[in-house]
């Protein structure tokens, strides 16, 4: 009975160890969140900053590394990256000002 409850124990706080929130993927200071689902998955965070795209693919390549891969271009760009387990996509549009920012946990 005691192996069986350390192996639940186990199995549990791996699988915990494993699992990812989009509050782990660092954000710019001026972040302001207009969405968040926490609560299943694909996780999401929106909102939205006023540094130009090219300033937070820099925050983002110093913050998760270089991406798997980039689309896009001076108005829109998607970086994609595996981060602890799960895939991360990371969506950036630049309009009025303001970039909004997407980002999504698979």
């Amino acid at each position: 009975m005691k192996k069986l409850i350390v192996l639940s124990l186990l199995l549990f706080t791996s699988f915990k160890a494993l699992s990812i929130n989009v509050i782990d993927i660092a954000l710019p200071d001026e972040f302001v969140t207009t969405m968040e689902v926490t609560d299943e998955y694909p996780l999401v965070k929106t909102g939205y900053l006023t540094q130009s795209i090219s300033s937070i693919t820099d925050f983002y390549q110093q913050q998760l590394g270089e991406p798997l891969s980039v689309t896009g271009n001076e108005n829109y760009r998607t970086l994609h990256y595996n981060y602890q387990t799960r895939k991360v996509r990371i969506s950036l549009y630049h309009r009025n000002y303001v970039t909004e920012v997407s980002i999504m946990i698979e």
